[in-house]
């Protein structure tokens, strides 16, 4: 196969065109690959944004803070996968289960991509300032930028013939976010070195963590 006719598998036509990458990861004979990058996209992005998270603390927080955020992304997705398939069979999709998950692979990448371009930007803040509630409220609002764009893949998605609707698709992806918003607050702290007077023990919902995190200092 030359290459002007090999489908195009990287970073760069993943955000230019992600409609147009899931159909090609759709159409492809080869998807175990593209897949497999998508979701190494996806855990690497978390990865850099959880470091820059955990500089606030330390370089060793950090480097925790960078394996639970890994953690998340992959524990949310795996939980939320049969949630995927039912919404999208009910909103009128034919992929198959294999399919369908390179497609919700092709959102949770576009979100790590963003989460990695914006990790710099929080890294600055992480290290220069010293209000916690300030980092989470912050890199809450990064995170809802980058969930934002991952949603805007998937309708594009749609633009591009690989899906009739995206409503179960978006629907999934909110179930998905919502998790991992619990997920990290199981795994806490993220801000705080283990067996701090910061670390909080029992059952927790994610919003009154996080409320008590902002307001607690």
């Amino acid at each position: 196969m030359s290459q002007s006719q090999s489908p195009r598998f990287n970073v760069s036509s993943l955000l230019s065109d992600p409609g147009g990458f899931a159909a090609r990861l759709r159409d492809s004979e080869r998807f175990a690959l593209p897949a497999v990058f998508l979701a190494l996209v996806s855990l690497v992005g978390a990865a850099v944004f959880g470091f820059a998270v955990g500089s606030f603390v330390d370089l060793q927080v950090a480097f925790a803070d960078s394996a639970k955020m890994l953690g998340v992304v992959a524990f949310s997705f795996a939980l939320t996968y049969p949630t995927m398939y039912v919404f999208a069979s009910i909103s009128g999709s034919t992929l198959s289960p294999a399919r369908l998950l390179g497609l919700g692979l092709v959102a949770t990448a576009t979100l790590g991509c963003i989460l990695a371009a914006l990790a710099p930007v929080l890294w600055l803040f992480s290290v220069s300032t010293e209000t916690v509630g300030f980092i989470v409220v912050f890199a809450a609002l990064l995170a809802g930028i980058g969930a934002f764009f991952a949603i805007s893949a998937l309708a594009r998605a749609r633009q591009s013939g690989v899906v009739a609707s995206t409503a179960g698709l978006s629907t999934w992806f909110v179930v998905f976010v919502v998790v991992a918003l619990q997920t990290v607050t199981l795994v806490r702290p993220m801000l705080a070195p283990l067996g701090s007077s910061r670390d909080p023990s029992g059952k927790c919902f994610f919003l009154g963590h996080f409320a008590r995190v902002v307001t607690n200092e």
